[in-house]
C-alpha cells in the first residue's frame, strides 16, 4: 500500500513530500529525488496517534508525518505482532494476565489505568504550580537552547517589546533571541520563549510580533506544553503525581528532554493558542490584523524557500484555515482601525536596525 507523507530532518530542518510504501517487515520511504529509505521496526523509536487522525514515527532525529486515516492498517500489517500504537497494559501483560484480570483479580487496576488515570492525568497538569513548571521549562530551556547562540542585544529589546505589550499572565515570560537561519519560535513551560531572529526578519510591523509573543505565551498560559507532555509520559508520572512527589515528577521530565523536543501541538491545543493570543491583544489594544498578517508573511516564506516555520504555523491544522478563523474573528471584532501604540513602535523601530 502506497501513502504521501512528510518526512521530517530536524538535523537538516527540513521537510520533504515523500511516498511510503507499506511492505511485510519494512518501510519504504521514496523522496522526490528517487533516494529509497527503508524503515524497520528496529529502526523506529516511537509510533504516535495524534488527535488529528495523523500519524507520527520517529527514527533518530527523522519524523515521518501521515496524514492518510488508512495508514494505520497498513502500517500494523507490515508489523502484525507489534501493536505500535497500542502501549497498554494488556499489551505488557500478555494473554495470562488478561485471564487473571477477567477473573477480577486485576480489574480494579485495569479500570484505574483505562478510565480514571487519563482524567487524574489532565487533571494533574492543569494544576501544577507555575513553580514547578518554571523548574522543569528551566531544565528543558538550557538542554534545548544549549547549541545556540543568543542574541543579547535582540533578547534585551524583544524583552521590552514584550513587557511593554501588557499581556499579563500567572508566569514571568522571560524572552530569547538566537540567531539561527531558520523560521521558528517555541514556548517552554513555565515562562521561556524561544525567538529566532530569522522570524523576526521577515515581519514589517510591530503588530506581528506582538501577534507571534501573544500565540507563544498563550501555550503557555494554558498550559499546553505541559499537558502534551504529561500525555506523552503519562505511564512514568501518574504513580509519582498521585503520590505528590513533585520532585520525581521534575526528574522524569528532564530525562526525556530529546524526546519532548519532537512534540507537536494538537489541531485543538492550536486554535485554542490562536484564539486566546487573539483576546491578549485585543485587551492590550493591539491591532488583531497583526495575527493575519503574521499568516501571511510566515506562508510567503514558506513559499520563498524556507525549509522550516513554528509549529504554530504547521499543517495542524493549515495556515489557510487558521488564516480564515482569523480573518472571521477581526470581522466580529471590527476594529481593523487600531493601531499599535507610539512605544511599541519606537522599540519595534529598534529591533529591526539590529
Amino acid at each position: 500500500m502506497r501513502f504521501t507523507a512528510t518526512l521530517h530532518d530536524r538535523n537538516q530542518n527540513s521537510a520533504a513530500p515523500v511516498t511510503v510504501r507499506t511492505e511485510p517487515g519494512v518501510l519504504f520511504i521514496e523522496l522526490e529525488n528517487g533516494h529509497i529509505l527503508d524503515w524497520t521496526l528496529s529502526d523506529l523509536d516511537s509510533a504516535r496517534a495524534l488527535e488529528d487522525g495523523s500519524y507520527i514515527l520517529q527514527n533518530g532525529k527523522r519524523f515521518l508525518e501521515v496524514t492518510d486515516p488508512g495508514f494505520r492498517a497498513g502500517l500494523e500489517r507490515s508489523f502484525p505482532k507489534n501493536k505500535l500504537f497500542r502501549h497498554t497494559f494488556f499489551d505488557r501483560i500478555g494473554f495470562a494476565g488478561c485471564l487473571v484480570a477477567i477473573a477480577g483479580i486485576l480489574a480494579p487496576l485495569l479500570v484505574l489505568y483505562f478510565f480514571i488515570a487519563p482524567r487524574i492525568v489532565e487533571k494533574a497538569a492543569e494544576k501544577v504550580p507555575p513553580e514547578i513548571e518554571k523548574q522543569i521549562g528551566d531544565t528543558w530551556f538550557h538542554s534545548l537552547t544549549a547549541a545556540y547562540r543568543t542574541d543579547t542585544a535582540l533578547t534585551r529589546l524583544v524583552q521590552q517589546f514584550y513587557d511593554s505589550l501588557g499581556y499579563g499572565s500567572d508566569y514571568t515570560m522571560r524572552i530569547t533571541v538566537v540567531s539561527e537561519p531558520v523560521v521558528n519560535a517555541f514556548a517552554v513551560p513555565g515562562g521561556h520563549i524561544v525567538v529566532f531572529d530569522s522570524i523576526i526578519g521577515i515581519m514589517d510591523a510591530p503588530e506581528q510580533l506582538a501577534a507571534l509573543l501573544a500565540h507563544e505565551a498563550s501555550h503557555i498560559q494554558l498550559k499546553h506544553s505541559t499537558r502534551s507532555i504529561f500525555r506523552e509520559l503519562a505511564n512514568s508520572l501518574m504513580f509519582s503525581l498521585m503520590l505528590g512527589d513533585y520532585g520525581d515528577f521534575s526528574a522524569i521530565v528532564a530525562r526525556h528532554g530529546d524526546e519532548l523536543a519532537g512534540l507537536s501541538y494538537s489541531r485543538k491545543l492550536e486554535f485554542e493558542a490562536d484564539e486566546n493570543g487573539m483576546e491578549l491583544m485585543f485587551a492590550s489594544g493591539i491591532p488583531l490584523h497583526g495575527m493575519a498578517d503574521l499568516f501571511r508573511r510566515m506562508k510567503m516564506a514558506q513559499e520563498n524557500g524556507h525549509n522550516d516555520v513554528p509549529d504554530f504555523l504547521s499543517t495542524h491544522p493549515s495556515m489557510e484555515e487558521r488564516l480564515g478563523v482569523v480573518e472571521q474573528k477581526i470581522k466580529e471584532r471590527g476594529e481593523s482601525s487600531r493601531k499599535a501604540n507610539a512605544s511599541l513602535y519606537r522599540i519595534w523601530q529598534e529591533i529591526k536596525r539590529q
